[in-house]
């Protein structure tokens, strides 16, 4: 989240976790070279360094829409109503995987399985990881998919594995079915009846995570001391729009506007607002940061991804332009200091303390 609109746009690879110059991405375009790009399936591992035009690339972010010279595809999560590819497109000479391990091991096998499944008999199943970071899980995962003597490592190359696996008639469909329709559901009393359907590539897909809960109950009581109740909120960084869908059944005439730049986040947002019954009071942008349309709201729910640079946190924490007058951001993080600072520097006034090991900021500006 919170791209500046006037910076350059990515390179190869293309966002945090798409490195062009990572030893395993190397790896995969060295394996990628003498392919057709139009046989060619990219699983998440971005724009591979030297790739001719025209593969077929599936994408989770909304920045990966631009800039590729490839056919790029929003990956929502293989479905029966929604799936990547169609059911049964198995046109591919390879599919190359780059595990992103900030996503989880789930999300690794939901790569494999869905490029094991788009390939035709015969093709070549390729991921670069880390001997050290979940390589022997990942081959063994694909051993499970392809068959024991169907995979090998191939290349190596500064603590990176490449392994390659052929699709044959054994392929175990049922298991490369069930790794790639995984879903889970979040249920917990803090969220009151609101019951969320998540998916391995977002944030916090199991489970509510500590930080959300401990902003929800501060929400929860600076909301039953005031009088007047927000009207619009903005749940920015929504991840699954947690904070948002909380929002709108918290207070049952506010609007909610749900600011993420995860596509497959914002797929499950507009399904959980329906099946909630809150689609009518919820909009959703799909965005990087705040859009540059601005619909004033009273309080802004902020779970920030603090490991971002500080330009970007300074993007995504000013949000003069969105609050109406006696309005409020409410932010958790897990240390203060940082976001004390950006937010001092940006003018804004400044209270809140420590709630079960995270930090519940509220910012107001004069």
């Amino acid at each position: 989240m919170g791209r500046d609109p006037n910076a350059a746009e990515p390179g190869p690879g293309g966002l945090d976790g798409l490195n062009p110059d990572d030893p395993g991405v190397r790896l995969l375009a060295e394996a990628a070279r003498g392919i057709e790009p139009t046989a060619l399936l990219l699983v998440h591992c971005g724009d591979l360094p030297g790739l001719a035009p025209g593969a077929t690339r599936l994408i989770l972010d909304v920045r990966e829409r631009t800039g590729s010279p490839h056919h790029c595809i929003p990956d929502l999560g293989r479905t029966d109503a929604g799936a990547a590819l169609p059911a049964g497109d198995a046109r591919f000479e390879a599919a190359m995987v780059w595990p992103r391990a900030h996503l989880g091991k789930d999300f690794s096998e939901s790569c494999l399985a869905v490029g094991a499944l788009a390939l035709r008999e015969g093709g070549h199943l390729y991921c670069a990881v880390r001997k050290q970071k979940g390589g022997k899980s990942l081959g063994k995962i694909m051993r499970a998919l392809l068959g024991e003597d169907a995979v090998e490592v191939v290349a190596r190359e500064r603590g990176y594995h490449l392994w390659k696996g052929v699709r044959g008639p054994n392929m175990n469909v049922e298991l490369a079915a069930e790794l790639s329709t995984r879903r889970y559901e979040i249920h917990d009393d803090a969220l009151g009846q609101l019951r969320l359907e998540s998916r391995p590539g977002v944030f916090s897909r199991r489970e509510l995570d500590g930080g959300t809960r401990a902003l929800l109950g501060v929400a929860d009581e600076l909301l039953r001391r005031e009088a007047e109740q927000p009207r619009a909120v903005l749940d920015l960084c929504a991840g699954l729009g947690t904070l948002g869908l909380w929002a709108a059944t918290r207070l049952e005439h506010a609007e909610v506007i749900a600011v993420e730049s995860n596509l497959r986040a914002c797929a499950l947002i507009r399904a959980n607002a329906e099946r909630n019954g809150l689609a009518a009071r919820v909009r959703i942008h799909e965005h990087d940061g705040p859009p540059a349309e601005v619909t004033p709201v009273d309080l802004v729910l902020l779970n920030p991804p603090t490991h971002a640079d500080a330009d970007t946190l300074r993007r995504l924490f000013d949000l003069r332009g969105w609050l109406r007058p006696g309005g409020c951001v409410l932010m958790v993080v897990s240390r203060p200091h940082r976001a004390l600072q950006l937010l001092a520097e940006l003018g804004a006034e400044v209270d809140g303390g420590e709630r079960d090991g995270f930090f519940v900021l509220r910012a107001r500006w004069p």
